[in-house]
């Protein structure tokens, strides 16, 4: 089902022309940025399906597969880090948070410095202390899954950002892994990036414990990563995943499937011409769908916070 519509023509099934248009810029900066043999983070996207109303009902039932099928063995050292991460005794919930910990401190364990290479297998992220979501949102899916829990990825292509949705006590729950964020309902469940979807303020009621598990990404206020003021914009800024114009995906990565994709390693270098006017097109679009003035500028953020008091 919707085999038709996944990967480069997700937008076939959107409505809305400027998420439709968000969508193909972001598959264009993306194939600019690391051409048709980027590897892993290009292939993965012929997974992905689009999340709106005519598929959440499919994507919250037979989507994704719920059986798993790794083989103990063929992974030792993603398997080393879930049994060094969880615990015999341990609910399927503490075992996704006690793995989502320990990928959103992955930045702590690795030898490279950060944000000069790219790319490569699960273990090649553990053993560079990747961060970036693209990188750390397979990883957490991988461990999960080893962990026998199912995991999947959450793309929110006109924000871009990646993060996972992994399923405990029956139901999906989504996670920003990249910051240590595992929202909750009103009643502490877990939460789906559908259910957060159709109620963004959601955010604005999250217990003081999942706000303390932040580590945030963007520090645009202090170097500390829990400091106050950089989670709180960090979590705004991951709540535009959820815009009502997100040309939002779920995509399937199965860690049991690791031979089909491959993994280069690639050096961060300068854009090209071509990739700065891709990302000027994505900018300007972002703007036209609504997005809010912090998205692009920190500085605003205390002007947003006045407008929510």
């Amino acid at each position: 089902m919707f085999e038709d519509v996944m990967g480069a023509n997700q937008a076939a099934i959107v409505d809305d022309p400027l998420t439709k248009k968000g969508f193909e810029l972001w598959y264009e900066r993306v194939l600019r940025s690391c051409g048709s043999a980027g590897g892993v983070d290009v292939e993965v996207i012929a997974n992905e399906l689009t999340l709106n109303d005519r598929t959440a009902e499919y994507i919250y039932s037979d989507f994704t597969i719920d059986d798993i099928r790794y083989v103990p063995g063929s992974r030792p050292m993603l398997e080393s880090v879930v049994a060094e991460t969880t615990a015999d005794g341990m609910s399927d919930r503490e075992k996704a948070l006690a793995l989502m910990r320990r990928c959103r401190d992955n930045r702590d364990h690795g030898l490279a410095r950060p944000g000069l290479f790219s790319g490569g297998t699960e273990e090649e992220l553990l053993k560079r202390g990747a961060i970036v979501c693209h990188e750390i949102s397979r990883l957490f899916a991988c461990l999960c899954q080893i962990a026998g829990l199912p995991c999947r990825l959450f793309c929110a292509q006109i924000t871009g950002h990646m993060t996972n949705e992994v399923k405990v006590e029956g139901k999906w729950w989504w996670m920003d892994v990249e910051n240590g964020f595992a929202p909750v309902d009103d009643t502490d469940g877990p939460v789906s990036a559908w259910e957060l979807s159709r109620d963004t303020s959601l955010f604005d009621r999250q217990p003081r414990s999942v706000i303390e598990d932040c580590r945030a990404m963007m520090t645009p206020f202090s170097r500390d990563d829990r400091h106050a003021r950089n989670v709180a914009y960090c979590l705004c800024w991951v709540r535009c995943c959820f815009h009502p114009r997100e040309a939002m995906a779920i995509g399937n990565y199965y860690v049991w499937e690791h031979e089909r994709y491959t993994y280069p390693w690639s050096v961060h270098r300068e854009q090209s011409e071509a990739q700065r006017e891709a990302t000027r097109e994505e900018h300007l679009n972002r703007k036209a769908a609504g997005w809010p003035d912090y998205y692009f500028d920190a500085s605003l953020f205390d002007q947003e916070l006045k407008t929510r008091d």
